[in-house]
């Protein structure tokens, strides 16, 4: 008998299935079909499907659900941080700023380009010597954000990351490395399985003989 996986798993305690349900219906974040490029740059991985939070930051009523279920995981694992730190990513701040006004924290935010990549300065707020930051950002699929990227550069700030939020977590090794590391302190909605694979051996490549396309083509599409 064959086994159907479902490849979007919700997995906080105290989110709605039937406002996840809405999103994934009304926003149209996933596709589990396609060939993407991310970073869309030379150098960035490529996908089978993608997940765009894109699509869900359109509707100011799910990133409330979304700030409103993360100020509940602060609450219930008694999270205390300084600060949220999230990438100045247009999708995102959004979600940083409803986050921030919910657990009554200032946010900053590292500069991003259009790629997809992180730029390599601070462009709003602080983060002062001393601070525990949490990192936050929509969507990660392979954990680099939130598991090294993000406290690495709170670190160089002379802060430190405590705790990590994500709407959408991947399967990858870094998403698992990062939740042994902070335990509680890894919150996500839910948990997405969107295929990765290195340029140089990508199976999408060898079975089509095409390019990927750019992550954004499906991200900012109606």
């Amino acid at each position: 008998m064959k086994i159907v996986t479902d490849p979007i798993r919700l997995v906080s305690p105290t989110f709605r299935r039937q406002t996840l349900d809405r999103i994934l219906t009304d926003a149209r974040p996933f596709t589990d079909t396609g060939h993407f490029l991310y970073p869309a740059d030379e150098d960035g991985n490529h996908t089978k499907g993608f997940f765009a939070f894109e699509r869900v930051a359109r509707s100011p009523t799910f990133v409330d659900a979304i700030a409103d279920d993360i100020a509940k995981w602060g609450d219930r694992t008694s999270t205390d941080v300084d600060v949220v730190f999230a990438p100045a990513q247009p999708a995102v701040r959004p979600l940083a700023e409803a986050v921030g006004a919910r657990l009554e924290r200032p946010t900053a935010y590292w500069e991003y380009l259009p790629s997809g990549r992180y730029g390599s300065r601070l462009v709003e707020g602080s983060v002062p010597g001393g601070s525990k930051a949490l990192a936050l950002n929509a969507v990660s699929l392979q954990g680099r954000c939130v598991g090294l990227r993000l406290p690495q550069f709170v670190q160089g700030l002379g802060g430190q990351v405590t705790a990590a939020a994500v709407f959408a977590k991947g399967i990858g090794v870094l998403v698992r490395e990062t939740e042994d590391w902070l335990g509680d302190g890894f919150y996500s909605t839910i948990q997405v399985d969107v295929p990765i694979f290195p340029p140089s051996s990508c199976p999408l490549c060898q079975e089509s003989g095409a390019p990927p396309i750019p992550w954004r083509e499906f991200a900012e599409a109606p």
